[in-house]
């Protein structure tokens, strides 16, 4: 059987921009795993010259954007001779499980390999943003959103910055499995911190803003709240039963540390009907003596609200809130700001 001499591999913000179509597509990555010796194979034989990529097939595929650049990954220095709107890069050490099939002699950088891929060129909270978006429930769209496409959008109802129910594509273990068997990958230095502390498992980008705030520790600027666990099922007692109606919650956010559950509340929970059922099922959790505190959109904005919920936290567990970290202050707004920035939101 001949052998196809060329293959393409996404990398960068291509890749990225591949990741969310096929998700916002699919629900799911499709995507076929790849071999470690198909992989070595398909990296040697990694070609960024334009006269030798189907640009119509990329297209077609949703990963080209007409006026925007093509990030590939090549194998070798000698072959990153490229002209636009192709770019390319060496990635000469590619760990194991690094590529994932697209489609025949077409190849992009597994979700792990991604964010040390693009560690290089991203902030610290732009980095956690991706790690939560990719181990979460949902996925943002391949482009930012203009206000008029979220108004008209059925998909995008409740949601502020727009964005796509999906299968996570990998869990956080995996992820940092990878960053640590990936020794010799550019963007490991990098992404050190962020998949330290990275949450992950939640179900919006609001979510994953709430859940790394209040996770954090002081010197990050988060509320050192830790450990977060998400969609924690917690059974209802016979009394807790008997208030709410419910036999167990999920929760979005439970803090084992303060025996108490944070929520994000959209809009959606305005309606009467959800508002009672919220009210019936925080009167459970609190006769079971769990501490509800439901956020909304404009606390997620604040960051003096979110340091009064935790204080509130702290001194209902017989603590105190002394955050020893130094510019404390400006780091928890960096921190607040740089994430609602990564997800699209004022």
């Amino acid at each position: 059987m001949e052998q196809t001499k060329h293959t393409v591999v996404l990398s960068g913000a291509t890749a990225l921009r591949a990741l969310r179509h096929e998700r916002r597509i699919s629900s799911e990555i499709t995507w076929g795993p790849v071999e470690p010796n198909e992989q070595i194979d398909a990296m040697r034989r990694a070609t960024c010259l334009s006269s030798l990529i189907d640009l119509e097939d990329l297209e077609r595929l949703g990963i080209l954007v007409e006026n925007e650049q093509i990030d590939l990954a090549v194998g070798r220095i000698a072959k990153r001779t490229a002209a636009p709107p192709v770019i390319a890069h060496c990635i000469g050490n590619l760990g194991e499980g690094g590529l994932m099939r697209i489609a025949k002699e077409l190849y992009a950088l597994s979700p792990a390999a991604l964010t040390l891929d693009l560690a290089r060129d991203s902030s610290f909270e732009g980095l956690l943003a991706l790690m939560e978006e990719l181990s979460g429930n949902w996925s943002l769209p391949e482009r930012p959103l203009g206000t008029n496409e979220l108004e008209d959008s059925l998909d995008f109802i409740d949601k502020p910055c727009g964005y796509y129910e999906s299968a996570p594509v990998l869990n956080l273990e995996e992820l940092r499995s990878f960053h640590a068997a990936a020794t010799r990958m550019r963007g490991r230095k990098a992404a050190e911190t962020a998949v330290k502390y990275a949450v992950g498992g939640s179900r919006s980008p609001m979510e994953a803003i709430m859940n790394c705030v209040f996770a954090l520790p002081h010197e990050y600027g988060g509320l050192n709240c830790r450990p977060v666990e998400t969609n924690r099922k917690i059974a209802m007692d016979e009394t807790a039963h008997a208030l709410s109606g419910l036999p167990y919650v999920i929760a979005d956010a439970y803090l084992p540390r303060f025996n108490t559950i944070l929520e994000y509340n959209g809009s959606y929970h305005d309606d009467a009907t959800i508002r009672r059922r919220d009210e019936a099922r925080t009167l459970g959790l609190m006769s079971m003596g769990i501490d509800v505190y439901r956020l909304n959109s404009d606390q997620l904005r604040d960051p003096n609200a979110l340091e009064a919920i935790a204080r509130m936290i702290y001194r209902r567990s017989g603590r105190f809130f002394r955050p020893r970290a130094k510019c404390y202050q400006q780091k928890h707004l960096q921190l607040l700001n740089g994430l609602r920035k990564a997800f699209g939101l004022n």
